[in-house]
């Protein structure tokens, strides 16, 4: 969420590693046999191939996930415009998480990625991210098909996909990956020590990451997000839907241009003025005007008046140059709205910085 200045979201289109173009059609790299799938040539055209059913395509009839990979749900949740989501991640056998850098995790070679999107529970596609063995990393997506038989890999993504109960839902071309994963050192978003540590956490958390000894060096202390719950939830969606891929201090991030940080870092936990979001927001001034104009006269984040805090004009409009999240939505997420008007209208009344 850029609130300082639009940043140009195509500047790193195309330079993202890993992008070869596929044909999906059968007969390059898989086929369909009674029902199974049967990989071959070491492709990774059809889901099947990927290792999420397990290795070769053997568990796609059941749509049986293998053993050796895990489902995990960050504490933090992302909109995606109502869609359901799944998530696993598959770690290679006696790897570990390099956590040398709290806020930048990286991933042995070897880790595998899948974010699956559903609407009403029936699949629509599955984003693979996966490290090779050269350390850098694939990204793609999946299409599913209407009757959940096919899912093969989509590199051009598709506007408008319908049946998602959601306007203009996308599938982003593969290419276009980049300009959020590229926000974090080691592309990967949400799998981190603050949304793993939250007690709304699900499957592989971060106290079963240190209980099994995934991670180099474990944190003495879970992170915790300050504040009361109000604080905890509001600070936690705005590091989860703004910080972790684009209002950050990574150079590639595409928000962090604006000066406005909205990204939970564990050092920076002590207390809800100590975060980079309060630092950056509260009482201080927008060049972005809530009538569309540009000016410095409100702020971002104005204490206990939502009509003068532009952040929150922005999380409530779509189209751009306005809307942000500027990327990944088209529907507003009008509770993850209330959340933040809650939280602005609690706050007290600093004098503007």
């Amino acid at each position: 969420m850029s609130l300082g200045r639009v940043v140009p979201l195509l500047i790193l289109v195309g330079v993202a590693s890993g992008c070869e173009r596929r044909s999906s059609s059968e007969g390059t790299g898989w086929k369909a046999v009674d029902g199974g799938i049967v990989c071959e040539g070491g492709g990774l055209q059809h889901l099947a191939c990927t290792g999420l059913y397990g290795e070769g395509g053997k568990g796609w009839s059941a749509k049986t996930v293998a053993r050796e990979v895990r489902a995990y749900e960050p504490g933090f949740q992302l909109w995606s415009d109502g869609l359901e989501k799944a998530r696993y991640v598959y770690l290679p056998p006696g790897a570990r998480v390099d956590t040398s850098k709290p806020d930048e995790w990286r991933f042995p070679a070897g880790t595998k990625f899948w974010k699956e999107f559903r609407w009403k529970g029936r699949p629509i596609e599955t984003r693979l991210l996966w490290k090779r063995p050269d350390g850098t990393w694939l990204r793609t997506t999946y299409r599913w098909s209407d009757d959940g038989k096919r899912a093969t890999e989509l590199t051009d993504g598709e506007k408008k996909v319908p049946d998602t109960g959601t306007p203009g839902h996308e599938i982003p071309i593969q290419t276009d990956c980049v300009a959020c994963h590229g926000g974090r050192e080691d592309e990967v978003l949400g799998f981190e020590a603050v949304s793993l540590a939250r007690e709304s956490a699900k499957g592989l958390t971060l106290a079963k990451l240190v209980e099994e000894g995934l991670l180099t060096q474990p944190p003495e202390k879970a992170p915790s997000v300050p504040g009361s719950a109000l604080d905890q939830a509001a600070l936690g969606y705005l590091h989860m839907n703004c910080g972790v891929s684009c209002h950050n201090t990574n150079p590639l991030a595409l928000g962090g241009a604006s000066g406005l940080m909205l990204r939970l870092e564990t050092a920076e936990l002590g207390g809800v003025e100590q975060t980079d979001a309060w630092k950056t927001s509260v009482g201080v001034r927008s060049f972005f005007r809530t009538t569309g104009l540009f000016g410095d006269s409100v702020p971002r984040v104005a204490p206990g008046d939502v009509k003068r805090s532009t952040m929150l004009h922005r999380m409530n409009a779509r189209g751009l140059p306005v809307q942000m999240p500027p990327l990944g939505t088209h529907v507003v997420d009008k509770e993850g709205v209330a959340l933040v008007q809650r939280w602005i209208e609690s706050l007290p009344s600093p004098q503007e910085k």
